[in-house]
């Protein structure tokens, strides 16, 4: 009968357990992440730029030196300021898309971009590969990052960034 009884509490010690670890794992873990699709130079992110800083809160943009490797992509810092921001909401930070240009992602194809000309759309950053496409894009954010979406989930498995 004791044999029993520890035999259950023994598996109800190990599946509290797994719970338990379980509840430490960062949800990110278990998201698909494809890196080999992203735009990457020499496994750095936005050309060396700073993700951080063409938001409000980020000092000018810029190419950084201070440098961070966030899930498999090596980001850039101007400040130490500005790494502990990327490091308390990356997924605000990171370009969408892996960094390709938007408005051709919206055709499912992967082009370059220049980090200088972008949009952000709430807490999502597009970047793009000349005036001209960030003009098209603009012209209907709804509707191309709904095909952007699509594509890039296609291209990459990943769910895009919100």
């Amino acid at each position: 009968m004791l044999e029993k009884i520890f035999s259950i509490n023994k598996g109800l010690a190990v599946a509290a357990l797994a719970v338990t670890v379980s509840s430490f794992v960062p949800a990110y873990a278990q998201d698909i992440r494809n890196v080999s699709e992203y735009n990457l130079e020499a496994g750095v992110g936005l050309k060396g730029f700073d993700p951080v800083s063409y938001f409000a809160e980020g000092d000018k943009i810029a190419a950084g030196s201070d440098s961070l490797d966030y899930r498999g992509v090596t980001y850039i810092f101007l400040s130490s300021t500005n790494k502990e921001k990327f490091n308390l909401n990356p997924s605000k930070y990171e370009p969408t898309y892996g960094g390709w240009c938007a408005f051709a992602m919206a055709s499912g194809s992967q082009v370059d971009i220049d980090p200088a000309i972008y949009t952000i759309n709430g807490n999502r950053i597009h970047y793009f590969v000349s005036k001209r496409a960030k003009e098209l894009f603009d012209a209907d954010i709804a509707g191309y990052e709904a095909r952007a979406d699509r594509f890039w989930k296609q291209i990459s498995g990943e769910s895009p960034r919100k």
